[in-house]
């Protein structure tokens, strides 16, 4: 049986440890996670991601930057990453300041859905797993 992994990105150490918790009570995942983007990026080089839950604003890294750079290391053929992990976008910000539509139209293939805080775990979790395919 293959293992699925998500990575849960975010600086917030709360709302890290929330998510993190939580998918390893509820779910069959294994879960690692992340303080910003730039540690992000260090485990998505060096290990397959099914999914990654990504706060989009972090010091060092944003999340913006790290799905830029995620999708240069896709387009790279010499790198290591060969499958894109399906991203869940997690943001404090308004709809209106950073719409789910543009996030979907600017990192296609990328971003499947965007959730706003507070947070719903639970669909979150539905999410998650549903394009694991659990």
């Amino acid at each position: 049986m293959q293992e699925h992994r998500v990575l849960v990105v975010d600086d917030d150490e709360l709302i890290r440890r929330l998510l993190v918790e939580y998918f390893r009570e509820h779910s069959t995942l294994a879960v690692d996670w992340a303080r910003d983007g730039a540690e992000a990026l260090h485990f998505l080089s060096s290990r397959a991601y099914a999914c990654l839950v990504l706060d989009l604003m972090m010091p060092h890294m944003s999340g913006i930057d790290l799905l830029t750079s995620l999708r240069a290391l896709l387009a790279d053929p010499f790198s290591k990453l060969q499958r894109p992990p399906a991203v869940f976008v997690i943001t404090g910000a308004p709809a209106e300041d950073v719409p789910s539509e543009k996030l979907a139209e600017m990192f296609p293939g990328l971003v499947r859905q965007v959730f706003r805080k507070p947070l719903d775990v639970d669909a979150l979790t539905r999410a998650v797993s549903a394009a694991i395919g659990g």
